[in-house]
């Protein structure tokens, strides 16, 4: 007896992909995702979706196919990481849109302030160099009566115009308008602001103050804000 018949020859091609290879390229894919969605806040949210999704297909292969899969820890790990990455982007939703609201708001309070301070010095103006008169920005700033940023017209977002009326046969009158640079949620305001001789202030919501004639002084297009401080003070 030869042996012949037990004779097997060394095999020399190169064997087939393993179903292994592939099961960890998705595990392997998932953790890749969640690292990298950690730091930038789930890649918008896609990038942390497609991590679950592939962390989960290759842990629903490990159960299935135990004997052919590997790599629980891998699959498990990319599911985790892009799940805690969803925490600040879902923090940031959350945060970012009060901020721009508070800032927004605080904005509106400091245009409204900036009119009182303007009907102010309209006053202060009046009885002093005025003589009964009143007077732009410009010429409130160079008078000292208001600071330089709120005479050049814009400030804190905001835009400011004072205008003197002078109409034959009628008493001095002015109008002070204040609007926001922009409106919308990423605006510098929604609340627009109005006043003139009479010392009170009315608000409209956008960009367009309320605005009156020379007969009637009261806007039929704003709402009541205040009286400019002269009497009571603005809360």
């Amino acid at each position: 007896m030869d042996g012949s018949g037990d004779f097997i020859p060394a095999y020399s091609g190169t064997p087939p992909q393993s179903a292994d290879t592939r099961r960890n390229g998705l595990a392997v894919a998932s953790l890749a995702l969640g690292v990298v969605s950690l730091f930038t806040c789930g890649l918008l949210g896609v990038g942390a979706i497609a991590g679950c999704i592939l962390g989960i297909v290759a842990l629903s292969k490990i159960r299935k196919y135990p004997a052919e899969f590997t790599g629980t820890g891998f699959a498990i790990a990319g599911i985790v990481t892009s799940l805690v990455s969803f925490v600040p982007g879902l923090i940031a939703a959350i945060a970012i849109p009060n901020l721009l609201a508070s800032q927004q708001y605080a904005r509106e309070r400091a245009a409204l302030f900036e009119v009182k301070a303007i009907c102010r010095a309209q006053l202060q103006y009046s009885s002093g160099k005025g003589k009964g008169r009143y007077a732009d920005l410009q010429t409130l700033g160079a008078e000292g009566l208001i600071d330089a940023g709120l005479a050049s017209g814009e400030a804190g977002g905001y835009q400011f115009k004072a205008e003197p009326l002078n109409q034959a046969g009628m008493p001095p009158m002015f109008d002070v308008t204040a609007k926001p640079v922009q409106t919308g949620r990423f605006g510098t305001g929604n609340r627009s602001f109005y006043s003139n001789e009479t010392y009170l202030i009315y608000e409209a919501e956008g960009g367009k103050p309320p605005s009156t004639t020379l007969k009637d002084r009261v806007p039929k297009n704003g709402r009541y804000a205040g009286d400019g401080g002269l009497v009571t003070g603005i809360d």
